[in-house]
């Protein structure tokens, strides 16, 4: 390609002797930036309670709100970005009732998804639910409670941990059994330290799929595996995502071309399939760690090198994790270039 996406190896060289130079004259100010960037993550949060099972609090309880709200506020100041189910609700008229089964959870999320809107965007999702029972003891009432539940990636649908905090019991008075106020004020008065400890727990589980905040995602070296974790050297990009990539219109050596150069050059490159092949017809399953942007902008690179014109020869559209690029007319005038010469003698 006339272009490299990443640099060779002697440019490599020297950004290491000139970072090393800046990092012995900077070094105070480096490590403080350091320390910063390691609070939190970019990954949007949506926390959701299921309440399907009757046995469960209800979303409407005063028990499962201020669970809820210290848990964000926990979340939040460990540096997560926390979408607001309702908000979003608010925005796209939505009401929600009690007693929602999951399958009713999950379209929605993927609705939210889909609205086009930024602030609407979730990529981990935590599903959590609460039990609380109250047992008479003769002389009083053992309130118990439990919380458990699951992570997911909505970007790849994948189950990703599940966490359940240990059975706590609480001292309420003998007549608590008679009113539900009563356990809800006892429990409630323990949200704090309910929501603290969970909020813990799953920033530790959600830390590990995704570059500190701050990060520079498009020069970082690592890749993450396909279960999120780090890798050993470089800084990682975080979640895979899988991209579903479709070629249309473009002859044999074009497409392996372009699939060959996306897995050879693009950073933070994964895997990929090929899923579905016809005439002038191609889907890929593409995973990589990078974002979608960068891949709109590696991708336009690509088809330079490759000798097409941007809004005469092609299409790009990306949508969400789709990725379409569509050759409009014919080029039996195009060059050829160094990546094709490569693979394919003529």
């Amino acid at each position: 390609m006339k272009a490299r996406l990443i640099p060779s190896p002697q440019k490599f060289k020297q950004l290491a002797v000139a970072a090393t130079l800046a990092m012995a004259i900077c070094l105070p100010t480096a490590v403080k930036a350091q320390s910063n960037a390691n609070v939190g993550t970019n990954i949007p949060v949506l926390v959701m309670g299921e309440d399907e099972d009757p046995t469960s609090v209800k979303r409407s309880s005063d028990i499962y709100k201020r669970v809820l709200a210290e848990l964000k506020g926990s979340m939040q100041a460990r540096g997560f970005w926390m979408v607001d189910e309702e908000s979003v609700a608010v925005d796209l008229g939505w009401k929600f009732t009690d007693r929602r089964p999951k399958m009713e959870l999950i379209e929605g999320l993927k609705l939210m998804n889909k609205s086009g809107k930024a602030s609407h965007q979730v990529r981990a999702w935590v599903l959590f639910r609460i039990h609380a029972q109250a047992k008479d003891t003769g002389f009083g009432t053992s309130i118990q409670t439990r919380i458990d539940g699951e992570i997911y990636d909505a970007a790849s649908n994948r189950f990703l941990d599940t966490f359940e905090m240990p059975k706590e019991s609480y001292p309420g008075p003998a007549d608590c059994l008679k009113s539900k106020i009563c356990i809800n004020e006892v429990v409630g008065d323990r949200a704090r330290e309910i929501a603290l400890s969970l909020g813990n727990i799953l920033a530790k589980k959600l830390e590990r799929y995704s570059p500190p905040r701050g990060s520079n995602d498009s020069s970082s070296t690592g890749v993450t595996g396909d279960s999120g974790t780090k890798s050993t050297s470089g800084n990682g990009y975080g979640m895979v995502t899988p991209y579903t990539v479709t070629l249309r219109r473009f002859e044999n050596g074009e497409a392996l071309t372009i699939m060959g150069v996306m897995a050879e050059e693009f950073p933070g490159y994964h895997s990929h399939n090929l899923l579905k092949k016809s005439s002038g017809f191609r889907r890929y399953d593409y995973r990589t760690a990078a974002k979608a942007f960068k891949m709109e902008e590696w991708l336009y690179i690509l088809m330079k090198d490759m000798g097409f014109e941007d809004d005469k020869n092609l299409e790009i559209s990306i949508s969400g994790t789709e990725i379409i690029i569509d050759k409009l007319v014919p080029t039996p005038a195009r060059p050829i270039s160094d990546d094709e010469k490569r693979r394919f003698k003529k």
